[in-house]
């Protein structure tokens, strides 16, 4: 599976602090437990994918630290014995609006992520089991879990009508509901919130695992498969029922082209109510996301004059740096106060998805859905 031509990335204070902390660094990176000791730190906003089937969860604390277990033990016999690769959201670091950390298992086939799933599932209800009752978790004989899907998958599982979502309701016996899309683009996170027995769960779970695989060969899957929009803890201060972190993530921002995100004039709001000192604080905030080393060049313009120019406009700082043990793509980190540094990142994402569309299309015949 190829790459994403579109960017990943997260915001956060800067605050001063450097490498590790947790101030300013990404919010949506992999890693953080023992259970991800085998391989570096992925980068910001980005999980590594090399396999081509994916599907995430969200879990809460007490799941993900069963599911990794003492020392790595039970996340290492997972990727062992269902031949799949296990992601996690640094502690701390949470899915926008929920207190969930998300886990992204990527293999090679279907069968692959249902062997999986039905680990999960049976690590959810050894939890409950063992710890009681909770509102995260559910009860015996009625489990919960949150799965997040792309939005054109979700679609499928829905049906013409409702028909397909209401005939699988029957069929496992489960209670299925659906969280708002982020977007009106396929990509868009969409999050069906799951309860039932153990077996209702398997069911469905492979009936939404289906739905997604069907689209792995899609454009866009990549983007979706490859994104981390988690954000800290920390900074889930609401303003109006929405998180500020979430709006400004890039998932957030990342509508098609030619496509209206209704979510900016939200963004927009939150930004002319916060107080001044938000906006104005010495500090500054850091953005970084990941970019495709052949689409630098073009980002940078001649002489640095692309870059040059949206600094000069937004009064940021911009820059890119090498990733460890990634040839293929570059960091783009961006510095400088709030309302700056996002409107910078968003005139980059302009220009980074011109230099995709000049990329994948030289001859200029791009087709009308690109």
């Amino acid at each position: 599976m190829g790459k994403p031509a579109g960017s990943k990335g997260s915001v956060g204070a800067k605050g001063g602090a450097r490498g590790n902390s947790k101030v300013g660094t990404t919010a949506g990176g992999q890693g953080g437990d023992s259970a991800q000791a085998s391989g570096p730190r992925k980068p910001p906003g980005a999980t590594a994918i090399s396999m081509p089937c994916v599907f995430k969860y969200l879990t809460p604390q007490r799941l993900a630290s069963v599911i990794i277990g003492k020392g790595g033990a039970a996340i290492a016999e997972m990727r062992t014995s269902c031949g799949v690769r296990i992601g996690l959201t640094d502690h701390g670091d949470v899915y926008p609006q929920t207190d969930c950390r998300i886990l992204t298992v990527q293999g090679n086939s279907e069968e692959d992520l249902n062997k999986a799933s039905k680990e999960i599932t049976s690590k959810l209800a050894e939890l409950v089991k063992s710890s009681g009752p909770s509102e995260a978790a559910g009860s015996e004989g009625d489990l919960k879990l949150k799965v997040l899907l792309p939005r054109a998958a979700a679609g499928g599982v829905i049906g013409k009508g409702g028909a397909s979502i209401k005939q699988l309701r029957e069929k496992s016996g489960a209670k299925i509901s659906l969280g708002e899309a982020t977007g009106t683009f396929p990509a868009a996170d969409q999050v069906f919130s799951l309860s039932g027995s153990s077996e209702a769960l398997t069911i469905v779970l492979a009936e939404l695992n289906s739905q997604i695989q069907m689209l792995n060969s899609e454009h866009w899957f990549p983007q979706w498969a490859s994104a981390s929009p988690a954000v800290s803890a920390g900074m889930m201060t609401s303003y109006a029922g929405s998180s500020l972190p979430a709006m400004l993530s890039p998932p957030a921002l990342a509508a098609v082209r030619g496509t209206s995100y209704s979510g900016i004039a939200t963004m927009v709001q939150v930004a002319q109510s916060l107080p001044p000192y938000v906006m104005e604080d010495s500090r500054g905030f850091a953005l970084s996301c990941v970019v495709p080393n052949r689409l630098v060049g073009g980002l940078i313009g001649r002489g640095g004059q692309g870059t040059k120019e949206v600094q000069k406009i937004t009064g940021t700082k911009i820059g890119f740096r090498d990733i460890a043990d990634d040839p293929d793509n570059r960091s783009l980190n961006i510095a400088g106060p709030l309302a700056n540094t996002c409107t910078a990142y968003m005139l980059m994402k302009r220009y980074l998805d011109a230099e995709a569309q000049s990329a994948a299309y030289p001859g200029g015949n791009a087709s009308s859905d690109a």
